[in-house]
C-alpha cells in the first residue's frame, strides 16, 4: 500500500495547479490532470536528482557540459566532428544556437568542462568533490568505464558516470536519497528481469560492483547501495527510470529550422540540404540521434506510458532541466502520459512494444491502444525484427 506521505510530498513538489498524483491500481503512483489543459501548455518543469553525459559519447568526442549536459559546441562543430568533414557548411548559419567558450570552467583537478561557474560550483558541492579522478589517466575509475563500454554498447541508456555521480552524491550528502527506496520497490515488485541483468552480463556487472567497492567501499553508505542485492537493482532502476536528456546544439539548430517563415520552395530545398548532411553523418557514426545522457527526475518518473501519449518531455532550456508538454487538449482528471517508446517504435505492431516495453520497463503494456490492437497477430515484420535486434545491442 502505498504511504500516503509520499503523495502529499509529490504534491508539494509538484509547483503547479496544472496536475497532482495519484495512485494508479494498475501502475501505483501516476500524474493526472487537475484541471483543463490546452495543448502545448507546460504542465511543470524539472532538474534532475541527478544526470550523466554517456561513456561513449564522452568517447566520440560529444563536449558537455559535466553537470549539466549543455551543449559547448556549436552546430557546425558538431556537424563537422560527427561527419569527419571539416569543410562542411551549414545553411542559415545566422540561425545556429551560439556557444560562449568565455563562459566556460574547468575542474581544476580532472579538467572535466562545465558551462559556468555556477555549475562547477553545484557538481562539487553535489557529488564531484568526492569522486574526481584529478586527471590521472590510470585512476580506476578509467579502467572501469572501459570495463562499462564493453557491457553497454550505443545506444546506450545509462553510464558508469552516471553511477559513480550517484555514489558521488551519497557521499557528500551523507545520506541516501529516500527516492531511491522507492524505486527499488518498484523494481522487486515487477517480478520481472530487466535485458542488462541477464545471465550473460552477470559476471561483468560483479565485476564492475567489484571495483566500484574497492574504490568507494570505505564508505558505509556506499557499502549499503554496493551490496550485491542493491546494486543489481540500482542498474534496473535507472534502466527503467533513467531519463535521457536531448541537448545537441545541432538538434536544436534543426528545430530553429523548422520554425522559419519559409516559402514551400524554400522549405523543399532546405530539407534537402538537411537530408544530406543527415546522411553524411549516418556514414559516419550511424543515425543521429538527440539523445546525450540519462537523469533521474523525481516527478517525472511518476509519469506513467501509453502507446497514446497526451503529454511529452521537451528540453527546452537545452540543458538537463525537463519541461512537459500537453500533445494535445487535455480535460480535468485524465492521466497524464508519455510514450516510453520512440515515434519509430510507436508505429510498430502491438507484439513488438510490449516486448520492448517488458525487457526494457518490466511490464505488459495495457494502454487503450495495445486493448484496442489485443486481437491483431503476435507477429513482427522483418523490419521490425532488425529494429529490435539493434535495440537489444544497447
Amino acid at each position: 500500500m502505498m504511504n500516503p506521505e509520499i503523495l502529499k510530498s509529490l504534491a508539494n513538489k509538484l509547483d503547479t495547479t496544472s496536475c497532482c498524483p495519484f495512485i494508479s491500481s494498475a501502475a501505483g503512483v501516476g500524474l493526472r490532470a487537475s484541471k483543463d489543459i490546452a495543448a502545448e501548455s507546460i504542465l511543470f518543469r524539472e532538474e534532475p536528482l541527478i544526470s550523466g553525459q554517456y561513456s561513449w559519447g564522452i568517447i566520440y568526442g560529444y563536449e558537455a557540459c559535466h553537470h549539466c549536459l549543455k551543449s559547448l559546441e556549436t552546430p557546425l562543430e558538431m556537424l563537422r566532428r560527427l561527419t569527419k568533414d571539416q569543410n562542411l557548411m551549414l545553411p542559415l548559419p545566422d540561425d545556429m544556437p551560439s556557444v560562449d567558450p568565455s563562459s566556460f570552467e574547468f575542474c581544476p583537478g580532472c579538467k572535466v568542462a562545465f558551462c559556468s561557474k555556477q555549475c562547477l560550483k553545484n557538481a562539487v558541492g553535489q557529488y564531484h568533490s568526492a569522486v574526481c579522478t584529478n586527471g590521472d589517466p590510470n585512476h580506476p575509475l578509467v579502467k572501469l568505464d572501459e570495463l562499462w563500454r564493453n557491457i553497454h554498447y550505443p545506444p546506450e541508456t545509462t553510464s558508469l558516470v552516471f553511477i559513480v555521480k550517484i555514489i558521488g552524491l551519497v557521499i557528500v550528502s551523507g545520506k541516501i536519497p529516500e527516492i531511491f527506496g522507492e524505486f527499488y520497490q518498484t523494481v522487486e515488485k515487477s517480478g520481472n528481469t530487466h535485458k542488462v541483468l541477464q545471465p550473460e552480463f552477470i559476471a561483468q556487472l560483479d565485476m564492475l560492483r567489484d571495483g566500484l567497492l574497492q574504490i568507494f567501499g570505505e564508505n558505509s553508505l556506499v557499502q549499503q547501495i554496493l551490496t550485491r542485492e542493491n546494486f543489481i537493482s540500482l542498474i534496473a532502476l535507472i534502466g527503467m527510470n533513467g531519463q535521457g536528456i536531448g541537448t545537441s546544439s545541432f538538434a536544436d539548430y534543426c528545430k530553429r529550422l523548422d520554425n522559419l517563415p519559409l516559402t514551400k520552395d524554400e522549405k523543399d530545398n532546405l530539407d534537402n540540404r538537411m537530408e544530406k548532411l543527415y546522411d553524411k553523418i549516418d556514414e559516419e557514426v550511424g543515425i543521429f540521434t538527440n539523445v546525450e545522457g540519462t537523469g533521474l527526475y523525481e516527478l517525472q518518473s511518476k509519469l506513467n506510458h501509453s502507446c497514446q501519449p497526451n503529454v511529452q518531455i521537451v528540453f527546452g532550456s537545452s540543458n538537463h532541466e525537463l519541461s512537459v508538454v500537453a500533445l494535445r487538449d487535455i480535460q480535468q482528471g485524465e492521466e497524464l502520459c508519455i510514450s516510453y517508446l520512440s515515434c519509430c517504435q510507436l508505429d510498430s505492431s502491438r507484439h513488438s512494444r510490449r516486448k520492448f516495453l517488458l525487457q526494457n520497463y518490466l511490464f505488459e503494456c495495457e494502454c487503450m491502444k495495445c486493448e484496442a490492437q489485443k486481437n491483431d497477430p503476435d507477429v513482427t515484420s522483418d523490419e521490425e525484427e532488425d529494429s529490435e535486434e539493434e535495440m537489444e545491442c544497447s
